[in-house]
């Protein structure tokens, strides 16, 4: 790679990994072509973007990025060791569960593809914790549960004021009935 082509390559990932809400390491040798396609156009779907990077260009990324951020050395070096050898990352800059989801369900039908670690919120997860991670509720799941928290009581409102006049048609209605009065005449 000539330098300039390098310079862009890093620019680019520092831009990528300053964004991002999380950033995935993960191994890839023995996929096909078409497994990868797949697996970058699930990550698509779920509003992730994913690279095979250098190693070397990804640890100057990394270092340039939480170095200005302050980050902690010791996560930090904890993640740069997930970078070696073949790496895929994966970054989101919006939910960081949905791309744990898709890389987990991925691992698990190819075997060949093994996550490293990861670097969500200034902190290094392994790939346990990633396995973790992805079991949790992403953002929509997320939202969806706390719209039915907040409209909960407001439903429960609503019966409760109605039940009263429920109930005076349904004891009209029983006396009605009692009087055997037809409901074609009435």
């Amino acid at each position: 790679m000539e330098k300039a082509v390098k310079q862009v390559e890093l620019e680019k990932l520092v831009g990528n990994f300053s964004s991002a809400t999380v950033a995935i390491c993960a191994d890839y040798r023995g996929l096909t072509v078409a497994k990868m396609t797949e697996l970058r156009r699930e990550l698509r779907k779920a509003g992730s973007s994913a690279k095979v990077v250098r190693n070397t260009l990804a640890r100057i990324a990394v270092n340039k990025v939480e170095g200005d951020r302050g980050g902690k050395q010791q996560e930090v070096e904890r993640f740069l060791g997930s970078i070696v050898g073949p790496t895929f990352v994966v970054t989101s800059q919006s939910d960081p569960i949905a791309p744990t989801k898709v890389l987990t369900k991925f691992a698990k039908d190819n075997d060949k593809f093994r996550v490293k670690g990861c670097w969500l919120d200034g902190a290094y997860v392994d790939a346990a914790g990633v396995e973790s991670l992805s079991k949790m509720p992403g953002r929509e799941e997320t939202f969806a549960m706390l719209l039915s928290l907040i409209s909960a009581p407001a439903t429960r409102l609503v019966r409760v004021l109605s039940e009263p006049g429920a109930q005076v048609v349904r004891s009209i209605e029983a006396y009605r009935k009692k009087l055997g009065g037809d409901s074609a005449a009435a």
